[in-house]
């Protein structure tokens, strides 16, 4: 196994590639026009009250309210009691202070909770709730004792402490440090808020690949690539001061430009935009996405002939579920998924391919619920929905045509790699009506980043004859 990460910034967007032997296992992709408030901090005010939904609507200052359940509106006991009605909690026009706990999505608002965290590497800081808790997954008692010592200094009268698993064996200097950061930046949060007036974001979250960083970072990493030198250096100073483990991997790519392209990254996360996925033994996934559910077909392919039906069937699912399993992380899919098997008569072989499968998903970070073979055979599960699919993201949903943003930020690759190959040239660029609007206006900062990094060598150029989405390159 050879764990490497990638991480290609251009102007107007930022992908981190993990991959296994060169093969893509994880990715995040960041948008400069698709800014996420997961995880921001917001004072807010309530707008409604809905004792139907036992919920409030919340002005956060974003394009759509927010939606408060009243048994994220409280703190409790959840094993000895239960939960306020929200009409008790709260009144129209008050002031609340909540943490977005999830993205807004489908014409649903972002929901919300006051029980607010900040997320650190190894431990969280819990504003209102003052007790430190360790992880479940940390099961020696001593380490349990050691690392409750080290910080129980943190867990005030008006804040506590959560450990992470990643704790476990970490210096207790380091852990206290973290915790002096994460404390000093309540005490800033705190004071912010005496100035503030609803509706407010009062803290925003680390970028996805930052948060990726210090969630996901793995000791088995060998080496953190980057192909730009401002992202290099400033992953570094993040790295330095909550990350120190992984300031040694990381290095600056020797291709800067075309960095995902030699290392076949670019075809590997094109070829997830498509609804089709080989496997090795011939047959193939079909991977649906609609309004209610995903679905996912197990197609066999040409081999549908064996001499025992169920060891065939069995090999070639067992094939297909660890595919899946790769394909749900890196297309973000969730929600309801349906798959769709070769049949299985056998109950051992079903409960041995709900095993498999549940391997293949012990890495995800998203949890994933699968609720075993339904009577017409097909294998049910459930995963939380985080954010937007790679498809709802990339591509325009009634003709699967990519989107325009996708295809400006397709287009500002191409230049890059144009100059590039062609040192000393310069470059006009034609497009069509809609994306030379997009970069003058909706994506104007991008295009100026674009400017500020080519120089005066790159010239747009609005061509008539081209359609809305088209663009051309020519070198000069």
């Amino acid at each position: 196994m050879s764990l490497e990460v990638f991480i290609n910034h251009i102007p107007g967007e930022t992908r981190l590639a993990v991959t296994d032997d060169g093969r893509l296992v994880d990715l995040v992709i960041a948008r400069d026009h698709e800014a996420t408030i997961l995880d921001n901090i917001y004072l807010g005010r309530i707008e409604k009250v809905v004792a139907g939904l036992n919920a409030a609507f919340v002005d956060i200052g974003q394009y759509t309210s927010g939606f408060l359940a009243a048994a994220d509106g409280q703190i409790f006991d959840r094993n000895a009691e239960k939960p306020k009605p929200v009409s008790v909690l709260f009144n129209e026009g008050d002031t609340v202070l909540v943490q977005v706990t999830r993205e807004a999505s489908e014409g649903k608002g972002p929901k919300l909770s006051t029980r607010l965290n900040l997320t650190g590497r190894t431990i969280v800081l819990t504003p209102g709730r003052p007790s430190i808790s360790i992880s479940k997954s940390i099961t020696d008692e001593g380490e349990r004792q050691r690392l409750e010592q080290a910080l129980s200094e943190y867990a005030q009268s008006s804040v506590g402490l959560i450990i992470r698993t990643r704790a476990q064996g970490v210096a207790a200097e380091m852990l206290r440090t973290e915790a002096e950061i994460l404390s000093d930046l309540w005490l800033d949060i705190e004071a912010t808020l005496q100035t503030m007036k609803p509706p407010a974001c009062v803290h925003e979250s680390p970028g996805a690949i930052t948060k990726y960083l210090m969630d996901r970072g793995d000791p088995a990493w060998q080496r953190i690539v980057v192909d730009d030198r401002a992202t290099m250096s400033r992953f570094a100073e993040i790295c330095a001061d909550m990350m120190p483990g992984l300031s040694e991997l990381l290095e600056l790519a020797e291709d800067q430009v075309a960095m995902l392209e030699t290392h076949d990254l670019d075809q590997q996360i094109d070829d997830l935009l498509q609804p089709h996925v080989s496997l090795p033994s011939g047959g193939q996934l079909i991977i649906e996405e609609t309004a209610a559910l995903v679905a996912i077909d197990v197609d066999s392919g040409a081999h549908t002939r064996d001499r025992d039906p169920e060891k065939f069937a069995l090999a070639v699912n067992a094939e297909a579920v660890q595919e899946i399993a790769r394909q749900m992380i890196l297309r973000n899919l969730s929600g309801q998924i349906v798959i769709d098997m070769l049949p299985l008569k056998r109950r051992e072989s079903r409960d041995k391919i709900q095993s498999i499968f549940s391997q293949a998903l012990a890495g995800d970070g998203a949890n994933c619920n699968i609720f075993g073979f339904s009577r017409l055979g097909n294998l049910e599960l459930t995963r939380r929905r985080m954010g937007e699919s790679l498809v709802q993201r990339f591509l325009i949903k009634s003709d699967h045509e990519t989107s325009p943003e996708s295809t400006v930020l397709t287009m500002i690759r191409s230049i890059l790699r144009q100059l590039d190959r062609n040192p000393g040239k310069s470059l006009t660029v034609e497009c069509g009506a809609e994306l030379h609007f997009l970069l003058m206006n909706g994506m104007s900062g991008t295009w100026k980043s674009v400017l500020e990094r080519t120089g005066p060598v790159v010239v747009l150029e609005k061509s008539p004859e081209f359609s809305a989405l088209q663009f051309d390159l020519r070198i000069n």
